[in-house]
């Protein structure tokens, strides 16, 4: 089944329906610590459709690393933060 492909996406039944979600974690897995380098990712090159907006984060995570997405996330957090303060006080 399709629809559940995402539990078990290295399951060899489910290999065409998780194509995506194995090449996004592939993405993650390569970009490691420190990541491949600003614009050195493989993935987003038709491995991933849409890496510019679907799978943003993976691209992210493949070129600036664990700990540039971490940067990005935390940016986002206080933009959010930002955004609430603005709106509430």
């Amino acid at each position: 089944m399709a629809r559940f492909s995402y539990l078990d996406p290295f399951n060899k039944a489910n290999l065409n329906a998780s194509y995506q979600l194995r090449n996004g974690y592939y993405a993650i897995g390569s970009g490691g610590f420190w990541g491949s380098g600003f614009g050195s990712g493989i993935q987003k090159l038709g491995y991933l459709s849409e890496a510019h907006t679907d799978f943003i984060m993976t691209v992210i995570s493949e070129e600036l690393g664990a700990f540039g997405l971490f940067l990005y996330l935390s940016l986002i957090f206080i933009l959010i933060k930002q955004a609430f303060k603005v709106i509430f006080f």
